[in-house]
């Protein structure tokens, strides 16, 4: 580590198969939409699992049982972790923009909004009830933080100690449920559409926006499992950081946000 406060991670073969993974999958979808199998697909999927889930796992090998997660390195990657949701959030901005530029034009020219034939569904229906699902969520992840950090400042197998793990273990699965039941709601709700995504420009902006909003709802679930099980792992104890966790719950905590943005957007202003 020397003086300069940064470990020397040793050399792994984790970002060259996630590299080769992404590309697979990239060409692999290519090949889908022109009509080919999803073979390729599945396998850069598989490979890109793989190559994650090893990479992580030596991310917490290194912070938890090697002390190379030193102040500089834990507020780097905090920094990191900002700008990578700002990078997000700016991701559905573009899709926000989109939106608004489409419904303002159908407008302006007299046409009606969501276009003919276009059925959406009641705003304060599924709609709603997925909004209370997730901002009940974060509500749940934000107590088990508050608990995280109790566990955090506890000495060892204490009864403060064992409570606050406990506590911590029971809110972040009921975040998880949550975030689990909100995803099976919007396939649910996927199901129940009467447009498709090439039902006019209302229909591809709706499914690539909620789609993407599902997929960062998932990655979110997974992130609030790993949490869920380094805490019940005594990973976080005295003297260990939780940056996972904090992660974990603004990520979550973002998720939230963007699907109050769509709910007003999407749902609500496309009846308005």
């Amino acid at each position: 580590m020397g003086r300069s406060g940064y470990p020397l991670i040793s050399n792994g073969p984790w970002p060259v198969l996630v590299g080769i993974s992404a590309f697979a999958m990239a060409g692999g979808l290519a090949i889908w939409v022109h009509g080919g199998g999803l073979y390729a697909v599945m396998f850069g999927l598989a490979s890109l699992l793989v190559g994650l889930c090893g990479w992580w796992s030596d991310v917490v090998c290194e912070a938890t049982y090697k002390g190379m997660h030193t102040s500089l390195v834990l507020r780097n990657e905090r920094i990191a972790i900002f700008l990578f949701i700002l990078s997000e959030a700016f991701f559905f901005v573009s899709f926000f923009w989109a939106l608004i530029h489409f419904k303002v034009g159908e407008i302006s020219y007299g046409y009606k909004w969501p276009p003919l034939g276009v059925s959406i569904m009641d705003p304060f229906g599924v709609p709603f009830f997925n909004l209370a699902v997730l901002l009940c969520s974060g509500a749940t992840a934000q107590t088990a933080q508050g608990y995280v950090k109790a566990f955090n400042q506890s000495y060892l197998f204490t009864e403060e100690y064992y409570r606050s793990k406990k506590l911590g273990v029971i809110w972040f699965f009921v975040s998880v449920v949550l975030g689990a039941g909100f995803l099976a709601v919007q396939i649910w709700e996927y199901t129940e559409c009467k447009f498709s995504i090439a039902d006019s420009s209302f229909g591809s902006v709706f499914f690539v926006t909620t789609g993407f909003h599902g997929s960062h709802v998932f990655i979110g679930v997974v992130f609030l499992t790993v949490a869920m099980v380094r805490l019940q792992c005594g990973h976080f104890s005295k003297s260990h950081n939780f940056l996972n966790v904090w992660a974990a719950v603004w990520y979550w905590h973002f998720v939230d946000l963007i699907w109050i943005f769509l709910f007003v957007l999407m749902y609500w202003g496309a009846s308005a």
